[in-house]
């Protein structure tokens, strides 16, 4: 049996019973290092442990958002990209009822009252976000763009590893 990515990291045999495996596989290696230098492999273990099984996926999902992100921004992680995300929101409200005042010069005030009309299709923002295990749309959802480290020394050092891969934690 392949050893799922954690235990490759930590460089300890796989069981059947591995708790990480389905939330870790062999090819998400570095996944697991950031999740282990910001959380710490124990800390990871016991928080899946002691969260429903229908819901660990989710929990490693995020906790591997908030790693990846606090790796990115050591400062403010998450909060971060929360923060950028909603400043972006609030530039683009901006510039929308900019361009419904432009064009309620030219064609007139009518278009301001249905101008919400025509988009009632839309996602409410404001709505709170329900998600199901079984949702179809969400089951192979990945919320962790592609991205290239800010640095080489996130990269595992070339060379012969007589244990096998060997992943460094990110400084």
């Amino acid at each position: 049996m392949t050893p799922c990515g954690a235990c490759k990291y930590q460089r300890r045999r796989c069981g059947a019973d591995c708790l990480l495996a389905p939330h870790f596989p062999a090819e998400s290696i570095q996944r697991f290092a950031y999740v282990h230098h910001v959380f710490g492999g124990g800390n990871v273990s016991n928080i899946l442990k002691s969260t429903k099984p229908e819901l660990r996926k989710w929990v490693a999902r995020a906790l591997t958002y908030q790693a990846e992100a606090r790796v990115r921004d050591p400062v403010h992680g998450c909060v971060g990209v929360i923060w950028e995300q909603e400043e972006s929101l609030r530039i683009l409200k901006e510039k929308l009822e900019k361009a419904k005042r432009e064009v309620a010069q030219y064609v007139g005030p009518e278009v301001e009252q249905c101008s919400s009309d025509p988009h009632a299709n839309l996602v409410d923002l404001e709505a709170p976000l329900s998600v199901t295990d079984d949702d179809p749309d969400l089951s192979s959802w990945d919320p962790f763009p592609a991205w290239e480290p800010p640095s080489s020394r996130l990269q595992p050092p070339q060379g012969d590893d007589a244990k096998g891969e060997t992943v460094s934690p990110p400084s």
